[in-house]
């Protein structure tokens, strides 16, 4: 298992268009991915989960990996969350 945390970029947080490209990032992935925030767990690869975390900006994200691409699929995430409001 491969873990980090991330503060969530940008002004707007995880928003739907975030969580968007969250979903999207990880589907390319084989590892199983997941984000936990505010006591909240997500499957990383499904957009509605991942939009139910509700995460504000500059919250804590914890995401998880499993699987032979799991380092991938986190420094992935991370870069996602982290960057600045999505164009």
């Amino acid at each position: 298992m491969v873990e980090e945390q991330v503060h969530v970029g940008g002004r707007l947080g995880l928003n739907g268009h975030r969580s968007a490209l969250v979903a999207a990032t990880a589907s390319r992935y084989a590892s199983e991915v997941a984000c936990t925030s505010q006591g909240r767990t997500a499957n990383a690869k499904d957009v509605m989960s991942v939009m139910t975390l509700c995460v504000p900006s500059g919250a804590l994200v914890h995401v998880t990996a499993i699987g032979a691409d799991a380092s991938e699929a986190v420094r992935a995430l991370v870069n996602v969350l982290s960057a600045a409001d999505p164009a």
